[in-house]
């Protein structure tokens, strides 16, 4: 008999249940807060506390003995944004503050620095990371790395002699993120699963308090089909995911600057 049913009257029962969804999303504050609020608060958290943006790193310079060449490569590292220096004559006074987190690298310019600096075989210098953070340990010695290699650049030019050529050559090329800033990384996908999060989490609680108060039971009991029931639930609370999209898109771009390019529709 059901099954014989006129598609106008599906439609009308349809149409019944999802504006008495509707009208209780809007009675109801928690679905508009939780809809609304919560998606720009952790939005906010998301965007300002995750970064993997290159910040100024503390780190202790050890100069077992004094030479040009060490200085010249203690003022490259002082003149780097990348690094905050203290130096000192031994690792011993630094140690400690390794191991309790207050320094994030040590660099040792051993006291042959000046004889093997420019041989090929490799370099006189030494970097102690602390591995409980492998992130800021890949960090430092990366850095490190990077500046060894452009000081001894420019130690060659100086002293008119070429500088040896790499074996292997890198020239990497970003397509899709040139400012290589992480927040164009991070807050679209903070975007994606946070809705992702939300839109799941006021499904739930809105047929879990269907069943808390009862109402549940006066649908089942009621003609209308399962799929009926499911479209009538989805439907307001997508389009109010929707409005959570549009205003999390509109916080990305004016507030973090993350561009947006590309079709709206899609």
């Amino acid at each position: 008999m059901k099954d014989r049913e006129p598609l106008a009257l599906r439609w009308r029962r349809l149409t019944g249940l999802i504006v008495k969804e509707s009208r209780q999303v809007l009675r109801d504050p928690s679905s508009v807060l939780i809809a609304g609020v919560m998606p720009l608060l952790l939005l906010f958290l998301f965007g300002y506390g995750v970064t993997f943006d290159p910040r100024q790193l503390d780190v202790a310079l050890v100069v077992e003995q004094q030479s040009s060449e060490s200085a010249s490569f203690q003022a490259s590292l002082e003149n780097s944004t990348l690094f905050e220096v203290e130096t000192g004559p031994d690792r011993r006074l630094f140690e400690r503050a390794l191991t309790l987190g207050e320094l994030d690298g040590l660099i040792v310019l051993q006291a042959d620095f000046a004889e093997k600096a420019f041989r090929a075989e490799g370099a006189p210098i030494q970097v102690i990371v602390d591995g409980g953070d492998p992130n800021t340990a890949y960090l430092v010695s990366g850095y490190v790395e990077l500046l060894w290699a452009n000081w001894l650049e420019q130690e060659w030019i100086s002293r008119g002699r070429p500088a040896l050529a790499p074996s292997v050559q890198l020239e990497p090329q970003v397509w899709f993120n040139p400012e290589i800033s992480s927040r164009n990384y991070l807050v679209p996908g903070s975007i994606a699963i946070i809705l992702t999060t939300i839109g799941a989490l006021l499904t739930a609680l809105v047929v879990a308090r269907e069943w808390e108060r009862g109402t549940m039971e006066a649908l089942l009991a009621t003609p209308v089909g399962i799929l009926e029931l499911l479209i009538g639930k989805l439907v307001p609370y997508f389009l109010l995911g929707l409005g959570s999209m549009a205003l999390a898109v509109i916080t990305a771009v004016l507030l973090f600057g993350v561009p947006f390019r590309g079709s709206l529709a899609v």
